[in-house]
């Protein structure tokens, strides 16, 4: 038995939609930790956290098993394009193929406004804005580096002012480095 994700702020500190995205598994290493969309409902619900479904609608049927198998090999490609470029690595051909293939699929169910911002219709649409976004993070990259915190790897836009982060929140994993690092210090 599965319970579905309960999102809550923790969950969405990455600065970026698609790093948000990619970041829904509870952490990438030491190993991979358990998968936070554990099934349509969390993926439904997590569209409608950050906007890119609509509450209001009837989503249940949207959402099928083949939405959430897409979403995670969405996200698989997130990892390869963001690991790529927070390394230095050119990011590999697949992931940026796979990345264009996602949004070209999708095209159709999103609007774009005069400002650039776009409005998706229906999973297929949600998708293609992730891929979009995580698209010109990569060719456009922002002032701030993408890095991925020292502790679970989830991916966060470095906004410190020296630019020196290290955790993904230090509500959470830096609370627990720096306790960690007491702990060690005062046997």
């Amino acid at each position: 038995m599965t319970t579905t994700t309960a999102w809550v702020d923790e969950h969405f500190v990455a600065g970026d939609v698609a790093l948000d995205f990619a970041n829904t598994v509870y952490r990438r290493w030491p190993e991979l930790g358990a998968d936070l969309l554990t099934d349509a409902e969390a993926l439904t619900t997590w569209l409608t956290r950050t906007r890119l479904l609509p509450a209001d609608g009837d989503l249940g049927d949207v959402v099928t098993p083949t939405a959430l198998e897409d979403a995670r090999t969405l996200r698989a490609l997130l990892w390869t394009a963001f690991d790529a470029q927070r390394d230095g690595h050119t990011m590999s051909a697949h992931a940026l193929t796979g990345l264009l293939d996602t949004a070209r699929h999708g095209i159709a169910n999103v609007a774009v406004k005069a400002d650039g911002s776009m409005t998706a219709r229906g999973v297929d649409g949600a998708f293609t804005v992730l891929a979009l976004r995580a698209i010109t993070l990569i060719l456009d990259p922002p002032p701030r580096a993408v890095r991925a915190c020292d502790r679970c790897g989830w991916f966060f836009i470095d906004s410190s002012r020296g630019r020196r982060r290290r955790w993904c929140s230090m509500k959470t994993c830096g609370n627990q480095a720096k306790a960690a690092r007491y702990r060690g210090a005062h046997p």
